[in-house]
């Protein structure tokens, strides 16, 4: 890809492991988008995955929210039904804005569904905003 895109202005194209992006800075990117990855990772049954699944896109899903700017997006195409997705992109250690979009199905064939996640700032813990307010409170 970097080479085919030499001459394209914006974009740097890099390698790594999703689950573990060290080469990406945090809060450095503007959209993130996804088509096969995440479910290329998913596998067992849709109503109970095995715990490697979750760990493994519990993981992906960490790395693209901290690589991602504060209100950046996540796009992600699926076939995959939303009630057995959201429990995986809602994992630990995130905060997102989802909207789910039906974007095919007609003509007899499945439905596929785009995912649009607006990273959201995570909530302040209780006790991180005591200790907050009684610094400025004196």
């Amino acid at each position: 890809m970097s080479e085919r895109d030499t001459d394209t202005k914006g974009i740097n194209w890099k390698q790594a492991d999703i689950r573990q992006m060290d080469l990406i800075p945090s809060d450095s990117v503007d959209i993130a988008f996804d088509k096969g990855t995440l479910d290329a990772m998913i596998h067992g049954s849709p109503w109970d995955p095995p715990d490697e699944v979750f760990n493994n896109t519990g993981r992906y899903i960490r790395e693209v929210y901290r690589v991602l700017k504060s209100n950046a997006t996540f796009l992600y195409i699926t076939y995959r039904q939303p009630h057995f997705m959201k429990p995986l992109l809602e994992c630990g250690g995130v905060v997102w804005d989802i909207q789910v979009d039906i974007l095919g199905g007609a003509d007899g064939s499945f439905d596929y569904y785009g995912f649009v996640l607006k990273k959201l700032s995570p909530p302040v813990p209780a006790s991180t905003e005591r200790e907050t307010q009684k610094a400025d409170f004196g």
